[in-house]
């Protein structure tokens, strides 16, 4: 905390100093700039941490400035009109976490089609206002709006603007390094995985969107009397497009990014505009070597600030995780003849099949069987055509990956999905997160620092697990498989489904993995359902064996029942049934 408050009160001094070397000439242009730093931070908040690329923030630049043209063309003098830039701000961060809430809910991976839909957005937006001339001043916007009470000059509003600035740094600062940034980047990361722990993708990327906006609402809040003029130019694509090239140019995965690309490009663009007839041509063609040549933008250039793009703070004090509501029973599910097609090809035909009083159930049978596609099914990643599908004896129509992990259900993939980009410590950190965090939990950063009996002994086992600053992606196949496992035991759910969990480990890891998942058997009260090829590791574990076959239920039974089952051996070794 100290060093967050030594870094951005620094920025803070920095940002009001400006004007003592620059005069008011330029401390006016960088008031301008700052507000354009503002609204593209936003963008760059929602791009570089969540994955989303807005390109219609504009119009909420230019909603907000509208709003607060007629709020100071009504409170005039009044000390009232210092209300109007947060309740601008407000405003238009509720119309973005609404927009965006209804565009994501109930479909996955939208980022381009979202990006598409907010162009489609600000095109209208301008039309509306260049020809709503009775509410916009049509072409021309509204004129000669009130500035601040009590500001007299530009030097006044530029102090104004310098702090609102440097607040709003601090606070995305502070956002990128909570839970909830975390969260943000597992979004951009794998958006799956984070909906099959139980979270709700929509409200998180809506959130992010929704900071977006707010911000876009204080630039747009403060243009209108730095400015004393509104105009459908800040609601057209060309601003938006700028404010995109600003947080690129800048940098868009770093806190000062954006805003050093706003300042820069701004600058820069202001000197050469009234020099050089072709100005635009050397703004462009800084845009594209800043992007072949800087990859990570203009940040690169400053070493020093690189801390700010997302650096790991201080691991906070290990506290225990609240505990998560539990009940003692196993989850049960059971299968009606669903059948599930992908345009000509069947991949479940009328399957029926049922949990019984077994612990452990593993489902074995040929590739293609439809083994891993029932889980799929089950868990909402695939739409089921016809039957039913009864979990914990609730009939679910149409099963949500988020939904299904909320009523105790935990998943292991096939192939190992984690987080690659983020580290060891923010996976499980996740994970563990999932079904304990309430209210406003995740901007506590104190919850990177909670830990369980469960996690403690799995980070005993597996020592890689206690390299937690360590990135996802620098592990190999089978501690990723390890990793994903972990990360669904610490959800503590009542049923746990593995697709093959020892794929590609060694002869002791496929040990340590047996022991392990025995280990939490005992120890959570669960039902596992595993999904797997090695016969070793069935005869250690199953309590039940359930065979498929081109997508129907073929046999079950003990293992060795299920061995001299001669359909069962028609089937591995060929014949006919």
């Amino acid at each position: 905390m100290a060093s967050f408050l030594v870094r951005n009160g620094l920025i803070l001094v920095v940002l009001v100093l400006v004007p003592v070397f620059v005069g008011e000439f330029w401390a006016y242009q960088l008031g301008l700039y700052f507000l354009y730093a503002l609204a593209a931070m936003g963008v760059g908040l929602a791009w570089g941490q969540a994955g989303i690329l807005p390109l219609g923030q504009g119009m909420f630049v230019a909603l907000a400035a509208y709003l607060a043209a007629y709020g100071l063309l009504g409170f005039g003098s009044s000390p009232l009109a210092y209300l109007i830039i947060p309740a601008a701000c407000i405003a238009v961060a509720l119309f973005g976490f609404a927009f965006a809430v209804t565009i994501f809910r109930g479909r996955s991976e939208q980022g381009p089609s979202f990006s598409l839909i907010t162009l489609a957005l600000t095109l209208a937006a301008f039309q509306v206002a260049t020809t709503w001339s009775s509410v916009t001043g049509g072409f021309n916007g509204l004129r000669n709006i009130s500035g601040l009470p009590g500001l007299d000059g530009f030097l006044d509003l530029y102090y104004l603007i310098a702090v609102v600035l440097a607040l709003a740094i601090a606070a995305v600062d502070y956002l990128v390094r909570a839970p909830i940034g975390a969260l943000w980047r597992a979004v951009a990361d794998n958006e799956r995985r984070l909906a099959f722990l139980g979270y709700d993708v929509a409200a998180l990327k809506a959130a992010a969107f929704a900071v977006a906006c707010g911000l876009a609402g204080l630039a747009g809040a403060l243009y209108a009397p730095q400015q004393n003029l509104v105009t459908p130019d800040l609601a057209g694509f060309a601003f938006s497009g700028d404010l995109v090239i600003f947080a690129a140019a800048g940098g868009r995965t770093a806190v000062l990014g954006p805003a050093i690309g706003a300042i820069v490009v701004g600058a820069l663009s202001a000197e050469l505009r009234d020099r050089f007839p072709w100005w635009e041509i050397v703004i462009a063609l800084f845009f594209i070597v800043v992007v072949l040549r800087l990859p990570a933008g203009l940040m690169t250039l400053f070493a020093r600030l690189k801390r700010l793009s997302i650096a790991r703070s201080p691991a906070p004090r290990p506290s225990r995780a609240p505990d998560k509501p539990r009940i003692a029973a196993p989850l049960s599910v059971a299968f009606d003849e669903v059948r599930v097609r992908m345009g000509d090809v069947t991949i479940l035909d009328g399957l029926s099949v049922r949990t019984g009083d077994e612990a452990v159930l593993c489902v074995i049978g040929p590739n293609g069987a439809g083994k891993t596609s029932a889980l799929n099914v089950m868990t909402g990643a695939l739409p089921k055509r016809g039957g039913r599908i009864v979990i914990d004896g609730v009939d679910v129509p149409r099963p949500r990956p988020a939904a299904v992990a909320r009523s105790g259900v935990g998943r292991k993939f096939q192939t190992p999905s984690v987080f690659q980009k983020l580290t060891i410590d923010e996976n499980l950190a996740i994970a563990l997160w999932a079904g304990r965090w309430r209210g406003l939990d995740l901007l506590r950063p104190s919850l990177f620092g909670w830990t369980t009996p469960l996690l403690d002994e799995m980070r005993r086992r597996f020592g890689f697990l206690r390299s937690g600053a360590k990135p996802a992606s620098d592990l190999s196949h089978g501690e990723r498989q390890i990793l994903e496992l972990t990360m669904a035991l610490v959800t503590e759910p009542r049923l746990l489904l593995l697709d093959e969990p020892c794929a590609g480990l060694s002869h002791e890891e496929t040990a340590a993995v047996i022991d392990a998942i025995q280990w939490a058997r005992h120890e959570l009260n669960l039902r596992i359902i595993i999904i797997e090829h090695d016969m070793e590791l069935v005869r250690r574990l199953a309590d039940r064996v359930v065979v498929l076959h081109q997508g129907r239920f073929l046999a079950d039974g003990s293992v060795e029942e299920v061995q001299g089952n001669p359909d069962v051996r028609a089937v591995y070794v060929g014949g006919s049934r």
